[in-house]
């Protein structure tokens, strides 16, 4: 990974002046002459100069820092000197790269580079061009100064601090053990003591199914502290350590007594590896064998909550510690997260919010604050701020939101429904997108099913084949994992939808069976259930089920309270109400959905029903508008192209439809009106017809 011979400035690099402060120090122009002062002193003052930042140092400042045990007016005399000194060994250059004011000095930076600056101003890129541990900036230059001294030690912790944050964060965001191996041991070269570095090499034997070598390095680790430092190391890497010792001991005794070890599930596996403070068993208690090979993730990624803040008395205190319950016990629901406590803090210690920042394990911390009124209000008790931090992305916020609290009861649960679904759809997005530059063979089925979600949702008719391989592999990779087949029945459906040709009814029937599946398995999610009405809709003779499914979960008493303001559902009631022939509320609905519908990144796959739903409740101009709006920003969807031909097509036959046609054909060449009309076989009578009469106003294919 890092190739500790690249070494010196960039390839690229055509400043005039290449300074070198790590190691040997080096001044060179663009051809390689050298122009490095003689005098220690002088080599001094250019190095407080080249790590200024770029801002202007005061000759004061100077003066203090090099001859510190003179009087002031000596002081600054012999800084005179040394400006001219250092003038005169920079002048081959033939230009001034100093710029020298009455008072102040600097380094001009664009005739400039210096190697502390790249590394400073540098990612986790630069890892691959840092010198060796061995070489100590401005190594030389120890003792020219009792002042330049401190200030020289102060810029070696500056520039070591900032290089083992890099090591820090590369160690939460890769995945490989190999790679997490050598970048903890690289990092380890430099600081010997750093847990972070040592929880990794840990977490990374584990993931091999290597338990000996892990064991081993916790009991290395903990020895290395004691010989060094007379202590323990802290919580988090003692909680990994006896963790790992409780597992190998229980093993051990399961192999003694009971023959073996049987299989543990992969979720629950990974899970434990990922647990700090708490150990390494699961959480249901079972006494299957923990020592199963380092299963690929099954959940995207294991997140902690931790408690809530509270601000306005006791009351507040109970509302946070309450809410902090429930957001828990709400996200082990979800079956997308590998839920982890978070580390207690010890009694009479006030550590940081994110105690577990540094922990390559984490990957997700929801935080927040509860704040109540202090005025007693009928309606609200307060509000809530919740936020979702990446540990991934050292710590950043990925979601955050403000929340009225409301006092009833029915209303707080819709509240963390809401919570849930935004917390779950951000990191579909972020992991979606994280996944795309990774290869397929390193994925587990998780991660294929979640890159193929983040495909579909682009809506490209051209991506088809690629979903279909990719959701495929994921299932016969992983087929028991509930959401690769909730990703697998939803991307059927779609690509059902724009694929106008077979036995619609028959697949169609086996979609609408396979979703209905799904949401008895993610019976507290409410996708699953969204997914179960959508293709009972869909379905020939499946209607009053949709429609009765629909009330049961979205209603006035229903189980998902806050799926009832999905956009997603209401574009579902208005496709209901329209094949009901309630015109009205479906025209009602669907301008709900076009309202909340930015609020959710699935509701793009709705958009276009809805506009067929204005077309076919009579809003032609406004199904037109949204049909050239939805088209113009997906150029590809199959069916987003057709239901805007189909506003067209009410309008006459001009040139904007001709255009609309062209492309329709060109994206789905062996389109035919039969076709589509088979994909529409769960309209009624009356809408099938209107519907027919509009595709061959337009002339396309019979078929």
């Amino acid at each position: 990974m890092f190739d500790l011979a690249l070494r010196g400035v960039a390839k690229t690099d055509s400043t005039l002046l290449r300074l070198r402060l790590i190691g040997r120090m080096e001044a060179t122009t663009l051809t390689g002459e050298s122009v490095l002062p003689v005098g220690g002193k002088t080599k001094g003052l250019l190095a407080i100069l080249a790590l200024s930042d770029r801002k202007p140092v005061a000759r004061s400042h100077l003066a203090e820092l090099l001859w510190s045990r003179r009087p002031d007016d000596l002081a600054r005399a012999s800084l005179r000197q040394e400006i001219h000194r250092l003038l005169d060994a920079l002048s081959p250059l033939g230009v001034d790269v100093i710029d020298v004011q009455r008072h102040t000095l600097a380094l001009k930076p664009a005739l400039t580079s210096v190697d502390v600056e790249r590394i400073l101003n540098g990612g986790k890129s630069i890892l691959r061009e840092l010198p060796p541990p061995s070489e100590v900036l401005l190594g030389e230059l120890n003792g020219i100064d009792p002042a330049f001294n401190e200030w020289i030690e102060g810029q070696r912790t500056r520039l070591n601090r900032h290089i083992y944050q890099l090591f820090e964060s590369a160690l939460r965001t890769q995945v490989d053990p190999d790679a997490i191996l050598e970048t903890a041991d690289h990092l380890l070269l430099r600081d010997g003591l750093n847990e972070a570095a040592w929880r990794a090499r840990i977490q990374a034997w584990v993931t091999k199914g290597e338990y000996a070598q892990a064991a081993a390095l916790g009991d290395q680790v903990v020895q290395l502290f004691q010989d060094q430092l007379g202590t323990v190391p802290g919580p988090a890497t003692m909680g990994l350590v006896r963790g790992l010792q409780e597992r190998i001991a229980f093993d051990a005794y399961a192999k003694t007594h009971h023959g073996g070890v049987s299989e543990a599930d992969p979720a629950l596996v990974h899970a434990d590896i990922h647990v700090e403070s708490s150990g390494l068993f699961g959480g249901n208690g079972s006494e299957a064998g923990f020592l199963s090979p380092a299963p690929m993730p099954r959940t995207l990624g294991s997140i902690a909550v931790s408690p809530l803040k509270a601000t306005g008395g006791d009351h507040a205190e109970g509302l946070a510690a309450e809410l902090t319950e429930r957001l828990e016990v709400k996200l082990v629901g979800l079956q997308t997260f590998t839920v982890v406590p978070f580390p207690a803090t010890p009694q009479g210690e006030t550590g940081p919010l994110l105690g577990n920042t540094h922990n390559p394990g984490t990957d997700y911390v929801i935080s927040g604050l509860v704040r109540s009124n202090c005025e007693h209000d009928e309606l609200s008790e307060g509000y809530v701020i919740i936020r979702l931090l990446s540990l991934r992305q050292e710590g950043s916020v990925v979601w955050a939101d403000r929340f009225e609290l409301p006092r009833d009861t029915r209303a707080q649960r819709a509240l963390l429904f809401y919570v849930m679904k935004s917390l779950q759809w951000s990191l579909f997005m972020s992991e979606g997108q994280r996944m795309m530059s990774r290869p397929i063979a390193e994925l587990s089925a998780f991660q294929m099913a979640i890159r193929a979600l983040t495909l579909l949702l682009r809506c490209d008719v051209t991506l088809g084949s690629e979903l279909e391989d990719l959701v495929e592999r994921a299932y016969q990779l992983d087929q028991e994992s509930v959401f690769v087949l909730y990703v697998r029945s939803l991307i059927r459906f779609f690509l059902y939808l724009d694929d106008w040709s077979g036995n619609a009814q028959e697949d169609m029937e086996d979609i609408a069976a396979s979703a209905g599946y799904v949401a008895v398995q993610l019976r507290a999610n409410p996708l699953g259930v969204w997914l179960s009405m959508l293709t009972r809709t869909f379905t020939p003779g499946q209607l009053d089920e949709a429609r009765a499914l629909t009330a049961e979960y979205t209603g006035a008493g229903g189980v998902f309270p806050a799926i009832a303001i999905s956009p997603s559902i209401h574009a579902l009631k208005a496709i209901q109400a329209l094949l009901s022939d309630n015109k009205a509320v479906a025209l009602d609905e669907i301008q709900q959905f076009r309202a909340l519908r930015a609020s959710q990144p699935l509701a793009v796959l709705s958009e276009p029903f809805s506009i067929f739903v204005l077309k076919a409740s009579g809003n032609s101009e406004e199904a037109r508008q949204a049909g050239a709006a939805f088209v113009s920003l997906y150029p590809r969807s199959a069916a987003g192209v057709l239901y805007y031909l189909v506003a067209l097509a009410g309008q006459g036959v001009s040139e904007e439809a001709e255009r609309v046609k062209r492309h329709l054909l060109r994206l789905v060449p062996d389109v035919t009106i039969s076709g589509i009309m088979a994909r529409h076989a769960f309209l009624p009578d009356t809408m099938q017809a209107w519907l027919r009469e509009l595709l061959e106003r337009v002339s396309l294919p019979n078929g």
